[in-house]
């Protein structure tokens, strides 16, 4: 498997400013290599007007510290993860299908 494109992991984090308001931030959890493959796309109509969507898949080797509801980069670029393809201890790769268009 040809893993040459460099993702970065953040996953979302609120702090309370100094005003008491509530800020979320972003902590990188780790930057990996990983194979990615567009799977599908769409538009959307959205209160602002129409959003393009894509689903993508990323082979990455298999981590324990990746989660759901962590945000890829890729190529400056933000993901939503939506699942994590996991076959078990002896798979040495797992994969992460994501969306591009509405992350945070």
């Amino acid at each position: 498997m040809n893993l040459n494109e460099i993702v970065t992991v953040y996953r979302k984090r609120q702090t309370r400013a100094a005003d008491g308001t509530l800020d979320q931030t972003r902590d990188k959890v780790c930057k990996i290599y990983a194979m990615v493959r567009p799977m599908s796309g769409s538009e959307r109509n959205i209160a602002r007007g129409r959003e393009d969507f894509g689903d993508y898949r990323f082979h990455v080797h298999r981590r324990s510290d990746i989660r759901e509801s962590d945000i890829l980069v890729w190529l400056g670029v933000d993901f939503n993860i939506h699942f994590i393809g996991d076959a078990g201890p002896k798979d040495p790769y797992m994969y992460l299908d994501a969306q591009r268009g509405g992350a945070q």
